[in-house]
């Protein structure tokens, strides 16, 4: 099979899931952040491996892990803490050969990729109390889609009219004529949804929200490419055929995803404070 046709029988077979998990909302979008969460965080855990790195790959889920008990325990912050400092002990155990090396690769990938796309789940939630559970499944669609319209706008319009490169030394492909084409298509994007699917969204919101998904969104993808490239690998995995790694997929979206939030919860009244 072409790599083409693998792309399209798992963006076929995974997007339907993907929107079927995120419409169930509840504990069924908390098992999948979390399995999505957890198998970037591992991803780039073996990329540091094979860069290299000493890494302590079972220490540093758990660490990924327990950041996600935030949304189940009250206060859990304070035993994250714990978590950490347990970790930092237990590295004692091997020598000082490499001790930062462990020890900033588990609370990195602790923070990047899982703790970021676990503002996923405090948007879901929270505009699930404040609007309700389909407002929650549009405001977290319309994130999807801001994401994959921006790749697209992106690609084709860099494939077409792209000659001056964004960040060559990076993602030689990448252009600022890709780069403004992805943030146009975000800008309809919202607006659609702002007009038909989330009246709640002023201009100001749908403008804003644009311009994190379709700017800050690319700026993901680019810090990916730049830790892929530092590693010596082409994908973050095999995982999704044709597609590369987890985390390959959802570079984008753990950028966008805390910003996301924070606008959300800070500048509307959409998920609450």
């Amino acid at each position: 099979m072409s790599q083409g046709l693998k792309r399209i029988a798992t963006a076929a077979i995974g997007i339907p899931l993907v929107l079927g998990l995120v419409w169930a909302g509840g504990w069924y979008f908390f098992g999948f952040i979390l399995v999505v969460a957890l198998g970037a965080q591992f991803e780039l855990l073996d990329m540091l491996r094979k860069a290299g790195w000493d890494v302590r790959i079972t220490w540093s889920l758990l660490i990924g892990a327990s950041l996600f008990l935030r949304h189940v325990v009250p206060a859990w912050e304070a035993n994250v803490l714990v978590v950490v400092l347990l970790f930092c002990v237990f590295q004692l155990r091997s020598g000082p050969d490499h001790i930062q090396e462990r020890i900033s690769s588990g609370i990195f990938t602790a923070l990047y990729p899982v703790y970021f796309l676990s503002f996923l789940i405090d948007i879901h939630w929270g505009a699930t109390g404040a609007l309700g559970s389909e407002s929650a499944f549009w405001l977290i669609l319309l994130l999807l889609c801001l994401i994959w319209a921006t790749d697209s706008g992106a690609y084709y319009t860099g494939k077409t009219f792209g000659k001056h490169k964004f960040a060559p030394s990076i993602s030689p492909n990448k252009t600022w004529e890709g780069t403004l084409g992805g943030l146009v298509l975000a800008f309809v994007v919202a607006a659609a949804f702002k007009e038909s699917l989330l009246p709640d969204l002023t201009w100001l919101d749908a403008g804003v929200l644009a311009l994190l998904g379709g700017g800050w969104g690319q700026m993901g993808d680019l810090f990916e490419s730049a830790f892929k490239r530092s590693c010596g690998v082409k994908d973050s995995g095999r995982l999704l055929p044709g597609h590369g790694g987890v985390l390959d997929r959802f570079d984008s979206l753990i950028f966008t995803a805390p910003a996301y939030y924070l606008y959300l919860s800070q500048a509307t009244s959409m998920i609450g404070g």
